[in-house]
């Protein structure tokens, strides 16, 4: 092979050799990252068994399926419905509520018999009530129950919803005119009189302090009549996710489809008592109406809840009902050594101050001994799920990841079209230089040989 001939070769061989190194540099690395790629799931498909939802039937090895295991009930299943009564009040009947997909408060609060901690001292003796709940005021913990979820009537407790109601919307410097039906409700009065002109904040205070159905209709018609109170009342139920109670009337009397729990009513009353006017008015020793106009003559009543405060000393508040379907019911707090403790009673043949004494009593001994709640009032156990699940967010991170990888690559997705290209015009441009030089080398020879 002539020498020049011998020159082309080694400079097309080693331009050919520039573009093939400039090319595996850079599709290298991009057929690395597509690979990864390929392995990972696309975007809204499944993932990988350790992403997969809880109750999805997908198992992992060495776990042990779910599916044989019943969920734990929502509502006592026996208790679904308040017990039937021979006299349930006036009224048409009413469906029965729905029942949660989940016990609200954890997995034992739908639990039908007593739920302890463990190594807990037994309950006190002598418990009549057919549920009953203590909770830790502060921490909204429930240290111990007896069928909290069991739904029952609420009788007089009911009344704290219509008071959180009436603290939040009415003018407590507004004057409410009594009525003569007012007068003319059943159960207890504080005795309100027709045409009276009274302070809505006192009529509030009595509601809170006293049985008072006289006032609890009051402050029903200046929340627009007693339908519409009782439809605010069961939005603030939702509202506070306690889906055992509905409320038919403002005041607690037996009606079709009245209903509550011991651990809605517990709820209830611990928002409440966050409210300082409420919290001020139910601890306090009885309440003053101060009516207007030409009546002059206070009407000063004790707080029902008294008695409670003789059975325990500490006692910071209470509400109290009594009806022939509902039978005893309570709700109410103690403090002791700075710690908070609310118990709540549901359907009980006795008076509830000795239970609820000795309940405050066995509450606080619990929280002494530092035992594990078994639940949570107004909460599940489980945190609250977010609007952007696991799986989306997987997907935005591996998206992430694979534009990380790219970019760390030569040149990335678009440079490699790039760089082919300009490899193959350097190419070019070599062997143009090269054709022009081999002309003149010939136009040399033949000049040489003329």
């Amino acid at each position: 092979m002539p020498e020049r001939d011998r020159q082309l070769a080694r400079v097309v061989n080693l331009c050919l050799s520039v573009a093939a190194a400039v090319t595996f540099a850079v599709v290298a690395p991009a057929a690395s990252a597509a690979q990864t790629d390929s392995k990972q799931p696309p975007s809204g498909g499944s993932s990988s068994s350790s992403n997969t939802p809880k109750g999805s039937g997908r198992n992992t090895p060495g776990s042990t399926s779910t599916s044989s295991k019943p969920p734990a009930p929502a509502v006592c299943p026996t208790a679904v419905n308040p017990p039937n009564v021979p006299n349930d009040g006036e009224g048409d009947p009413l469906p029965p509520l729905d029942v949660p997909d989940e016990a609200v408060g954890g997995d034992r609060m739908g639990d039908c018999g007593t739920v302890l901690p463990p190594n807990a001292p037994l309950p006190p003796d002598k418990l009549t009530a057919a549920s009953w709940v203590i909770a830790d005021q502060d921490t909204g913990n429930v240290l111990a129950a007896y069928a909290p979820h069991a739904r029952q009537r609420p009788a007089g407790t009911i009344k704290v919803l219509l008071a959180m109601v009436a603290l939040r919307e009415l003018d407590p410097n507004a004057i409410i005119v009594a009525t003569k039906e007012d007068t003319q409700q059943k159960l207890s009065k504080v005795g309100l009189v027709a045409d009276g002109k009274y302070i809505t904040g006192d009529l509030i205070r009595a509601l809170i302090v006293t049985s008072a159905s006289d006032v609890s209709n009051a402050i029903a018609r200046a929340l627009g009549g007693p339908d519409e109170a009782v439809r605010k009342m069961n939005a603030l139920a939702k509202e506070l996710k306690c889906f055992d109670t509905r409320a038919v009337n403002p005041n607690g009397g037996d009606q079709p489809g009245m209903s509550t729990s011991a651990f809605d009513i517990a709820v209830i009353y611990r928002e409440a008592m966050r409210n300082p006017e409420f919290a001020e008015a139910t601890g306090a020793a009885n309440v003053v109406i101060h009516p207007q106009g030409n009546r002059k003559k206070e009407l000063t009543r004790p707080n029902d809840n008294n008695k409670m405060a003789d059975a325990f000393k500490g006692t910071t508040g209470g509400k109290a009902g009594l009806t022939d379907a509902a039978k005893s019911t309570y709700v109410g707090s103690g403090e002791k050594d700075g710690k908070h403790v609310i118990v709540s009673i549901m359907r009980s043949d006795r008076q509830p101050w000795d239970q609820g004494a000795s309940l405050l009593t066995y509450g606080f001994s619990l929280i002494a001994a530092h035992t594990e709640p078994v639940g949570k009032l107004g909460a599940t156990v489980e945190p609250v799920k977010t609007s952007r699940d696991t799986s989306t967010q997987s997907n935005i991170d591996k998206t992430a990841q694979s534009n990380s990888t790219l970019a760390r690559s030569a040149f990335g997705n678009f440079g490699l079209p790039i760089t082919i290209a300009a490899g193959v015009v350097v190419l070019i441009a070599l062997l143009m230089t090269m054709r022009r030089k081999m002309a003149r080398a010939k136009r040399l020879r033949a000049q040489q040989a003329r």
